[in-house]
């Protein structure tokens, strides 16, 4: 029920019970408080649960990541030449752009990735000579970066006038130090890093925003109420270096 203007107002559920059954409800919710859940708290917690279980029918993230990739190669013309993938040595991306000539850069060697992969610092990496790529990527890498403005500085200085870069990261993430977890970007915070490009993309992506990983990976953080982590919100954002 709710006040108006001083006047008790029943939900509409509680309209439809006789006094008796009323005061039965009443009773039985005097003597166990926890049991008792008004109409509107009920569908709130449907319509919650609901929400948690509709990331599964999503896009799985991987195609959307792609699609936004594929767009803006599209737009800005890029059909080919070389491609840099930032932290591939794990899980590199080759496969998945066969028309460019792919190279890795992260922190450690990767024997048995099947791709060469360079160690180096994306925050500083001056042995690679300017313009040396039409193609940029980077997924979940950018939130382990200690110095992002710098990342983004060697990026635009790598990137050939044409090329596109494009990153995938976290607005909103469990903390997952690998080995360590600096931040989080919200859409504009990425367009301000990469600010001597021209932004195709940049926007947040909220199709896992109730996923739940409980028990994945030792994953065993506690959950509230709703049977999960909250704001799972993933952020993306191409850009094309000018032609000067």
């Amino acid at each position: 029920m709710n006040f108006k203007m001083g006047v008790c107002v029943l939900d509409p559920e509680l309209r439809k019970m006789t006094l008796k059954k009323r005061l039965w409800a009443a009773y039985h919710g005097f003597k166990a408080p926890e049991r008792l859940v008004s109409f509107v708290a009920a569908e709130r917690m449907k319509q919650a649960d609901e929400e948690r279980q509709a990331w599964q029918e999503e896009v799985p993230r991987w195609e959307r990541i792609e699609t936004i990739a594929r767009e803006a190669l599209q737009q800005a013309g890029v059909a080919g030449g070389r491609m840099l993938e930032i932290g591939g040595r794990l899980n590199p991306r080759h496969a998945n752009f066969p028309e460019f000539d792919y190279h890795a850069l992260d922190l450690k060697e990767a024997p048995g990735a099947g791709v060469t992969v360079a160690v180096g610092d994306i925050t500083n990496c001056p042995h690679i000579a300017d313009e040396s790529y039409d193609f940029i990527f980077s997924l979940d890498v950018f939130e382990h970066i200690n110095k992002p403005w710098l990342a983004a500085k060697e990026i635009q200085r790598l990137l050939r006038p044409g090329g596109i870069t494009m990153h995938s990261t976290l607005f909103s993430w469990r903390y997952h130090p690998c080995p360590i977890d600096y931040w989080r970007y919200s859409a504009d915070g990425l367009k301000s890093l990469f600010d001597g490009l021209e932004c195709l993309h940049a926007d947040f992506d909220y199709s896992e925003r109730r996923r739940d990983l409980r028990g994945r990976d030792g994953n065993m953080v506690e959950c509230d109420a709703l049977g999960g982590w909250r704001e799972n919100v993933r952020v993306n954002y191409a850009g094309r270096k000018p032609q000067s």
